[in-house]
């Protein structure tokens, strides 16, 4: 009985300390709603994350060793191997085609550039022409800039002047985008185009026997500021890098914190004032890295592999819908695919 009462005894003080904080939690609440500082639980948490506050950065040092997309694809020939010549990520530079060279030779003063030029940068806003460097790991660029038929309703060639090759506009503009390795010090790059490397980063040879070991394998869990941090290090364009001062990230490696080195303006001013497509990607960097919400990552709606956004019709509508949708989430805006970019002309 004496065990007992000492339980009952304990009980008791344990319910009225909990009266006495429950009174005081209360008391407290009131006082809260009296002075209109109670937050709403529907409230958006505050913006206080620090965005470069976690992770490490690459910026102004040797561009690692990495494996080359050709010994990617020896174990992954299957699944992705037929699809990845016409992979947007994979093409954004692309062997010269009969179509290029055709409107090419609709110029007069374009015609001889026919003849040595080697590759086509862009699709639907426009084509630039490339060919390579006698530096190494160079590629010079035309001046002229190309607007593909049917995309403009006036002549295709948008520059004035006489066209000419310039050696430094693609290292100094483009480069960080467009290829893979890039060297930001001397402003070279390993492989034309991204490979493997661009997302996944240095890769542990024994991932054949985990694959949990490399970025964004489908078994690993990555934080989505790590992800965000990948795929905004070529889809953000309105950041500038602190240390080199090009309009891309100093030797970005994935699974590096982007914002240490790529200087972005976050704030809801800035993004309100881009265009429909990079105001849709700098939504969701700020949900993740300012605002601290995970839950939706370019992943979420993005398959990069198989170059398909189907996904993004499954995800539950948010803030970031409208940016592209207006209230009824079936209907496109009239202006949901405009794409101003001072960094890449258009």
């Amino acid at each position: 009985m004496v065990g007992c009462a000492q339980k009952c005894s304990t009980a008791s003080g344990v319910r009225r300390r909990a009266g006495l904080q429950s009174g005081f939690a209360l008391g407290v609440a009131a006082v809260c709603f009296a002075l209109g500082t109670l937050p709403s639980p529907a409230a958006d948490p505050p913006g206080v994350l620090d965005p470069t506050a976690w992770g490490c950065d690459h910026a102004g040092t040797a561009v690692p060793e990495s494996i080359t997309g050709d010994e990617c694809l020896f174990c992954h020939r299957v699944k992705i191997g037929p699809g990845w010549p016409q992979n947007r990520h994979q093409s954004t530079i692309r062997n010269i085609d009969p179509e290029a060279l055709a409107l090419l030779k609709t110029s007069k003063s374009h015609a001889p550039f026919a003849e040595v030029a080697e590759y086509v940068l862009g699709r639907t806003n426009q084509w630039r022409f490339l060919k390579r460097s006698g530096a190494y790991g160079r590629l010079d660029m035309l001046s002229t800039r190309v607007h593909p038929t049917g995309q403009k309703a006036v002549s295709p060639f948008a520059d004035a002047g006489a066209p000419h090759w310039e050696p430094d506009t693609f290292a100094n503009q483009c480069a960080g985008c467009h290829s893979t390795g890039v060297d930001s010090r001397n402003k070279t790059f390993s492989a034309i185009s991204l490979g493997c490397f661009s997302c996944h980063g240095e890769v542990d040879l024994d991932h054949t026997k985990d694959t949990i070991k490399v970025l964004l394998a489908q078994k690993r869990n990555d934080p989505a500021r790590v992800v965000m941090s990948i795929c905004g290090s070529c889809h953000i364009r309105t950041g500038r890098s602190r240390s080199a001062a090009l309009p891309f990230p100093n030797n970005f490696v994935p699974g590096d914190n982007l914002f240490r080195d790529f200087a972005v303006d976050l704030s809801d001013a800035a993004v309100a004032k881009l265009s429909p497509v990079d105001r849709h990607v700098l939504q969701n960097v700020c949900d993740v890295v300012v605002r601290g919400k995970g839950e939706l990552t370019c992943l979420s709606c993005h398959s990069v592999h198989r170059s398909s956004s189907s996904r993004h019709r499954r995800q539950p509508r948010s803030a970031i819908c409208w940016s592209c949708h207006d209230g009824d989430v079936d209907k496109l805006l009239p202006n949901w695919s405009q794409a101003n970019s001072a960094t890449c002309g258009y």
